[in-house]
């Protein structure tokens, strides 16, 4: 049902409230009970509504007659129960007129009106069954008088559907007649001679009584040359005039149905009043079907000729009993005849080709004895000037009075092109069928009715099938049972789509053995733009699923997860390891984006990364020198290492990724760091214990001879016995037993200076990633966060890459320890390597701690001084000597912005070894 559209408040509002006072006004001609009335225009308001409107107004006619039964009589349970079923009535009425008769083109045809009679005749049986029942089970009718309170309310209905509809109908649709002034008076005085011929009927003007009840078709001749005269609106209009006018007479007691009860002559009136409505409705809808059958006869003939002129068609008659061709200037042209020259049946047939000259003789002696009918013929002429050419014959017989046959007429055109184009076709189709049975894969092509209309020899032979059993959708019955509903799916949705499609489908072979086959199929469009089908080919792939299911075995047996993934960043293959280390299922994982496995913060990078892959695949580890992570079904993230070989299919270019959850390997690493800090800690201890015990036993003799002399003098003094000359030489033996310790010392340093080294040609960059994997544990466990930055630039030193990093070592690890007193938030370690103005390599270790007292830069680094209460004072120093033994310096200050800063500076190494540059 096609509804117009509505703004639906106002115009369920209008209805609503029209609905009601048409109730109203039809239970005031009730009197067999006071919710059955013989006269219900409502009814018919409610199917017009819901054809023009569509389902959507239903609520209008259920509130309308709630509220016109809650008012009348019974209760709120029988009115909701009798407006339940007015709705229902008027919703099923709508639907048989829709389903059945055409919708609100009904009343266009006879066979609609009849339609439509029935349709009400059969809806109207909801109402009176819902209404008369709920009210006799609620008390407030007598189950006795059921039967004639159902009558009564059901013709009211029907009758209403009859005498409503129409009129509301054919007046909503916008009339395509122009009238004219004598047709506007015509009409005019028709419904006038209605109107005084129902008051003279209905109007107490005569005596009337139920025994000269005919006066009643007085109706007849004018509301029939209404019919035949105007259309069904205004038939519809003049039968409303005359019921309403009927109605309102035999209620005051006029006219030929009144009897002794209202509701018996309203119940005559209404059943006269529905064979008049249908009787006249049918007629005036026939003679309208005849006048458009005639308005388009007349179009055809003027299309006809029209096409002829333009298709080139040349017209003929041939007068039988003449002999005598009538023929068009184009049917001359056509057969090469000259304007003037007489043509009868044996010239034409001279221009027949001999090749089809007997033929068409022969079909034109048939076509006269079977007296009748029409034939249509192809077959060549030959022209004036030896051409041939192709002609399309269309004719029939018309007989005469006495059944023998005298006229043929018909139409000939040239079909040279289409013969020639048809020749080429069979050609082209030849070609394509040796083409395609010589071809080694499995081809199909069907129609754009989606049936199949063509196999190759290789699909036949591989079914062992004949073409009459694959034709259509018979070569569904070739698919395995499973298959089939997925195969069917695939190929109508595409269809309809006219969209490429490829599957995968078990197919039966010859020998019974169900083989997997990859069917690709690709819409076939002719040079217009019309779809004529889709062409298909199919190879057998049972290899490749068997080789693809070891392969599966294979990487679920793998103790990695292994992930394979296409160009477009999709999961296609995962295996059971990574179903448990991502924690999804493996349905799940397929067809999911492998970003959803990546932590939010890596997955805009990652597209770029993956995509640079595939412009350059290689097998190789993915993300050398990060550190990489994976994400889990339940949020949580863990690192990983994984491994990149792109593999080459039929779909294209994909990746498998082997992924390696190490978490466990991470830990161990983490608490061997811990470990190595701890052993190098105690390293230090102990080489500065040995350094102690070695300065303790060199430095024991010079001091206790110092404090031997400086014991001897306090002595001297104490006695008054000494002498300034013994002062002297006391003296100069604690300076002389002073050097003696200082150059012990100095010794010491010197070893440390001296001491034979490993030189090598050592990045600087490689020295400080090393340093970072070092004090990485000990920073955590401190809080302290650290940055490093290493210049593109930051060059190479030639010297002991061992040496060096425990300078830097020491250097970071007094940071660590320096920042112990501070907020954890505020902790932060820089480290930067890069180049100076002269090309030396300068590399910096900054803290974010107090500093060290000012005035203090030069006393680090001298043995023995330290800043901490349980420092040994040797590590700056000796620290200075590796670095000045390398060609360089080591120095430290306060930063401006807090914290202490200890550079250290190296010479550039040469590229050949040892020199520094």
């Amino acid at each position: 049902m096609q509804s117009r559209p509505f703004s639906k408040l106002p115009v369920i509002g209008i209805l609503t409230i029209v609905y009601f006072i048409a109730g109203k006004f039809g239970l005031m001609l009730a009197s067999l009970h006071a919710s059955a009335s013989p006269v219900w225009p409502p009814a018919g308001i409610a199917l017009a509504a819901l054809l023009l409107l569509g389902y959507r107004a239903w609520p209008a006619i259920f509130v309308g007659a709630f509220l016109v039964n809650v008012t009348t009589a019974g209760n709120v349970a029988t009115s909701l129960a009798i407006a339940s079923g007015n709705t229902l009535e008027a919703v099923c009425g709508a639907w048989l007129v829709t389903r059945f008769a055409g919708g609100i083109t009904v009343f266009d045809r006879p066979q609609g009106v009849v339609k439509f009679a029935l349709a009400a005749v059969v809806s109207t049986i909801i109402s009176p069954v819902f209404g008369v029942t709920s009210l006799a089970l609620a008390g407030f009718a007598d189950w006795t008088n059921y039967g004639a309170i159902w009558l009564t309310w059901w013709l009211g209905d029907t009758t209403g559907d009859l005498l409503i509809v129409p009129l509301i109908i054919l007046w909503s649709v916008t009339s395509k007649r122009r009238w004219n002034r004598r047709e506007a008076v015509e009409v005019g005085i028709l419904l006038l001679l209605l109107v005084v011929l129902s008051e003279a009927v209905f109007g107490g003007w005569l005596t009337i009584s139920a025994r000269n009840y005919p006066i009643a078709f007085i109706y007849a001749p004018i509301v029939i040359w209404t019919a035949f005269r105007f259309t069904q609106r205004e038939t519809a209009t003049g039968i409303f005039i005359v019921s309403t006018i009927a109605i309102l007479g035999t209620m005051h007691g006029f006219g030929p149905f009144v009897g002794e009860m209202e509701n018996q002559s309203l119940l005559a009136l209404q059943s006269w009043t529905a064979v008049l409505t249908i009787t006249a409705m049918a007629l005036s809808a026939g003679m309208a079907e005849h006048r458009r059958a005639e308005e388009a006869l007349r179009e055809s003939e003027a299309r006809i000729k029209l096409a002829a002129n333009a298709a080139n068609l040349g017209l003929w008659i041939w007068d039988i009993r003449t002999d005598e061709f009538l023929v068009t200037e184009k049917w001359r042209r056509l057969f090469g005849f000259a304007e003037s020259e007489p043509v009868n049946f044996g010239r034409w047939l001279q221009l027949v080709h001999p090749g089809d000259r007997e033929r068409m003789k022969q079909t034109v002696q048939d076509l006269l004895e079977h007296g009748g009918g029409e034939r249509e013929s192809e077959y060549r002429i030959t022209q004036p000037d030896g051409s041939t050419r192709w002609i399309a014959g269309y004719g029939g017989v018309e007989l005469d009075e006495s059944g023998k046959p005298a006229f043929t007429r018909g139409v000939s055109r040239d079909i040279t092109k289409r013969k020639v184009a048809e020749e080429e076709l069979r050609e082209s189709e030849a070609r394509f069928r040796t083409v395609a049975d010589a071809a080694p894969v499995l081809i199909w092509m069907s129609g754009p009715d989606k049936l199949c209309t063509f196999f190759n020899k290789g699909w036949l032979d591989f079914t062992g099938r004949t073409i009459e059993q694959e034709l259509g959708n018979g070569w569904a019955e070739g698919i395995h049972s499973d298959d089939v509903e997925h195969c069917l799916e695939i190929y109508r949705s595409s269809f309809d789509a006219r969209q490429p499609f490829t599957m995968e489908y078990r197919l039966r072979r010859n020998d019974g053995e169900y083989r997997w086959v990859l069917d690709a199929g690709t819409p076939h469009f002719a040079d217009d733009g019309t779809f004529l089908g889709y062409i298909g080919s199919c190879i057998d792939i049972t290899e490749r699923k068997r080789a693809e299911e070891k392969f599966r075995i294979v990487l679920d047996a793998a103790p990695n997860a292994m992930i394979m993934v296409d160009s477009a960043g999709v999961i296609s293959f995962a295996n059971a390891p990574a179903a448990t280390v991502f924690g999804y299922s493996l349905s799940e994982l397929i067809g999911r984006h492998i970003e959803t496995l990546i932590p939010e913060r890596f997955r805009d990078r990652h597209v770029g990364y993956r995509k640079g892959f595939l412009s350059e695949p290689s097998s190789r580890a993915m993300g050398a020198g990060r550190d990489l992570f994976g994400r889990r079904k339940d949020g949580s993230e863990f690192p990983v290492e994984v491994g990149l070989n792109p593999i080459h299919t039929t779909e294209g270019l994909s990746v498998l990724a082997s992924v390696i959850d190490i978490t466990a390997r991470k830990q161990a690493e983490l608490e061997h760091q811990l470990q190595n800090m701890e052993l190098a800690r105690v390293g230090r201890v102990a080489v500065m214990g040995e350094l102690a015990a070695s300065l303790a036993h060199e430095v024991n003799n010079p001091i206790g001879a110092i404090v031997t002399n400086a014991s001897a003098g306090q002595r001297l003094l104490a006695a008054g016995k000494l002498e300034t000359e013994e002062l002297t030489e006391l003296l100069a033996d604690i300076v002389a037993d002073g050097r003696r310790a200082g150059e012990v010392i100095q010794g010491i340093r010197n070893m440390v200076r001296k001491g034979k080294a490993r030189r090598s040609l050592t990045p600087i960059g490689d020295t400080i990633r090393q340093l970072l994997r070092i004090v990485h544990a000990d920073a955590i466990g401190r809080d302290v966060k650290v940055t490093a930055k290493v210049g593109p630039d930051a060059g190479q030193v030639w010297g002991d890459p061992v040496q060096l990093l425990q300078v830097l070592l020491n250097l970071a690890l007094n940071a660590l320890e320096a920042m112990s007193a501070i907020p954890p938030d505020a902790r932060r370690l820089f480290i930067r390597a890069g180049r100076d103005g002269n090309g030396d390599i300068l590399v910096s270790v900054r803290d974010s701690g107090p500093g060290f007292p000012s005035g203090m830069a030069e006393e680090l680094f001298e043995p023995f001084f330290s800043t901490k209460s349980e420092g040994t004072g040797m590590g700056l120093a000796i620290s200075r000597s590796i670095i000045e033994a390398h060609g360089g310096t080591l120095s430290g200050e306060n930063c401006d912005g807090g914290g202490a800063c200890f550079t250290v500076r190296l010479p550039q190494a040469k590229e050949d070894n040892s020199q520094a540059a």
